[in-house]
């Protein structure tokens, strides 16, 4: 495991919120098998435009890489790629800053052909600024003007064109592969089957929960992958859920952070379709975290920044065995002990397929199928079968319902 040392520099004002931002940061260096050695921190009203820090604390930060042995530094401040270079050759070992880092964390996560792509992409986007760092530093060597510029740029701006031309050709790819999602989704939507998806914080919990779901209502397929690290899902997983004679759809998603660079929420956009079209979001929230509202907070932000802010959305607090506070103003469930999952089901089912209306219908027998998939969220009743077609009384919300009105009959008394 590499050993860093983790720096930051904020204002004086936001001092609580720092030491919540480093921790995290902390987290994240430890999902990418980072050893945080120390942390080096610089209380600030602005940042020095060329090393972040000041040039008292940048001595700290080289002193303390070298008293360590660290291997080198993480920034949680964002650096332009000419100050990471300046204080990377100031402090002889490596610097990367919080986005890079991030960056790294998702390409060991990638497993799909999507997610490798959506990486990629996102690694070419967060480099192409640093392309446009390296003309400035070597225009202003150079002595300034465009007829001074040398080798050295014309080799960033092939470089350029080359990242460019690589991000159209992944955006192309992708769209190939958000295409074939979108048939899977028509077919899905066909069934008439109410979609859900899990959104929250890395680490929340959302995995953990969807898998306790799944065994709750005796689901005998494949569970989810389910870690305690940050990031562990970047792949859109769906399962069918049936409880009570009626099912929905249920789709896990890649877990929000604090300041999400935008990179990844542009790359990971097919990924985050799922929640945008969703009928019900579940907002799943770590009961058990000291941060639990400012992640809240972050994750609500973070919706209406992909499109998914009108969505319905449902709290649901999780870990609940590890804390001993039990008012949270949401549904309280526990994945480990199985406590408010029930309740968690009859309230996504409630606000899936609100209230009921009923009608009774001639349907053909060669519309069968139809009867089939209506089962699966409608209650339907045989009244007999005739010649032509079975009569059904069926009862269900008024929107499902409307595929069978063509066959609506007066029932004969």
């Amino acid at each position: 495991m590499e050993k860093v040392i983790l720096a930051h520099i904020y204002r004086p004002a936001e001092k609580t919120e720092a030491v919540s931002y480093l921790a995290e940061c902390r987290s994240l260096c430890e999902a990418c098998g980072l050893e945080v050695l120390a942390e080096v921190t610089q209380q600030s009203e602005s940042a020095d435009p060329r090393t972040a820090f000041r040039k008292g604390k940048l001595e700290e930060l080289r002193r303390t890489v070298s008293e360590t042995g660290a291997d080198g530094v993480v920034f949680a401040y964002r650096l332009t790629v000419a100050a990471t270079n300046r204080i990377a050759d100031y402090c002889g070992v490596p610097v990367i800053d919080r986005t890079a880092l991030i960056l790294q964390i998702f390409s060991a996560r990638a497993k799909t052909k999507q997610a490798k792509l959506q990486v990629e992409s996102a690694r070419l986007q967060y480099a192409l600024p640093a392309l446009a760092d390296h003309d400035e530093i070597q225009t202003h060597q150079r002595g300034g003007g465009y007829a001074n510029r040398g080798a050295g740029e014309m080799r960033s701006a092939v470089i350029k064109r080359r990242y460019q031309s690589r991000i159209r050709e992944l955006k192309q790819e992708l769209k190939a592969i958000e295409r074939e999602n979108n048939v899977a989704e028509r077919r899905r939507q066909k069934t008439l089957l109410g979609r859900c998806a899990l959104v929250g914080y890395t680490n929340a919990g959302k995995s953990s929960l969807m898998n306790a779901l799944l065994e709750k209502c005796g689901f005998s397929g494949r569970s989810v992958e389910a870690a305690d690290m940050l990031f562990a899902t970047l792949d859109t997983s769906v399962r069918s859920i049936r409880w009570n004679s009626k099912e929905f759809l249920l789709y896990d998603t890649v877990g929000f952070v604090s300041d999400l660079p935008h990179e990844l929420v542009e790359a990971f956009h097919t990924t985050l379709a799922s929640a945008r079209n969703a009928d019900l979001l579940l907002h799943v929230i770590d009961a058990s975290d000291p941060l639990y509202a400012r992640k809240r907070e972050i994750t609500e932000e973070t919706l209406k920044q992909i499109g998914a802010g009108d969505i319905p959305v449902l709290r649901v607090y999780t870990k609940t065995d590890l804390t001993d506070e039990k008012d949270f103003g949401g549904i309280m469930v526990s994945s480990v002990t199985g406590e408010g999952l029930e309740n968690l089901l009859e309230e996504i089912q409630k606000r899936l397929y609100p209230a009921d209306e009923e009608m009774t219908c001639l349907v053909p027998y060669d519309k069968m199928k139809l009867v089939s998939e209506g089962r699966k969220i409608l209650h339907m009743e045989t009244v007999e079968e005739r010649e032509e077609g079975i009569v059904l009384r069926i009862s269900g919300p008024a929107s499902f319902l409307r595929p069978f009105a063509k066959y609506r009959i007066k029932e004969e008394l």
